[in-house]
């Protein structure tokens, strides 16, 4: 067992190693926070103190008792019991998988706070910039590698149900983190009619088209401001 001066003596490596801990995953986590991703701030807080905690206690036993020991194996056991933690903001749901980025930062982060438990934090803060900047400004230009955005005005009609069809389309909305603001929504001869603007190449907004275009009480579409051409997969 620890006594008070081992404790002392360790102190200061502790408490550095912690706040390095507590602003990587900080900065990572603010960023996914800001974007209401499910791993927010205090998430990747914990997850990259606990992986640093995993390598300080293999590295303070060693110094302690002299027991041989592999850092690496205790890195991973820690990747591997990150992988449940990832996998479980993997969601799938019609027939598209969302969560990856989440459980890829996860991932990193969990990556991140063993190099500061290893004694590594400024090679640490170097990655945590690297995946702010992924994150963060490449998300930005994102657009600009899949081509120029090509905005396509469109209105799709459905079937006024009542409670069906607004739970359907709250469903796919809430999916894709979609509000109503972002669109006109009314009734017209008993059907809801949707105004919208889409990009006809950007793959997300394709398919949350497609996924709009083949909901069980769509009745079709209708070609607005310029002609709309029916999306990859669709059967209607």
């Amino acid at each position: 067992m620890e006594t008070w001066a081992e404790f002392r003596a360790i102190l200061p490596d502790l408490l550095f190693k912690s706040i390095a801990a507590i602003v990587c995953g900080g900065l990572i986590g603010g960023e996914r926070e800001r974007k209401g991703k499910p791993a927010g701030l205090r998430t990747n807080i914990l997850i990259c103190l606990g992986s640093s905690l995993y390598m300080l206690v293999g590295e303070y036993v060693l110094k302690s008792f002299g027991v041989v020991s592999d850092p690496t194996r205790i890195a991973s056991q820690v990747v591997t019991g990150i992988g449940f933690i990832g996998a479980g903001t993997i969601i799938q749901s019609r027939g598209t998988i969302s969560g990856l980025t989440t459980a890829a930062v996860i991932w990193t982060v969990s990556a991140i706070g063993l190099c500061i438990g290893a004694g590594f934090p400024f090679i640490a803060m170097f990655f945590t910039l690297l995946v702010l900047f992924v994150l963060t400004f490449l998300s930005q230009y994102e657009h600009k590698l899949l081509g120029k955005c090509h905005f396509v005005t469109t209105t799709l009609k459905f079937q006024d149900d009542e409670e069906k069809v607004w739970m359907e389309l709250s469903e796919i909305l809430s999916e894709y983190d979609v509000t109503t603001t972002d669109f006109e929504i009314k009734r017209e001869n008993g059907s809801i009619v949707l105004d919208l603007k889409y990009c006809d190449k950007h793959p997300a907004h394709s398919k949350f088209m497609y996924d709009l275009w083949k909901a069980s009480s769509a009745t079709g579409v209708i070609a607005s401001k310029n002609l709309l051409t029916k999306p990859k997969g669709a059967k209607r």
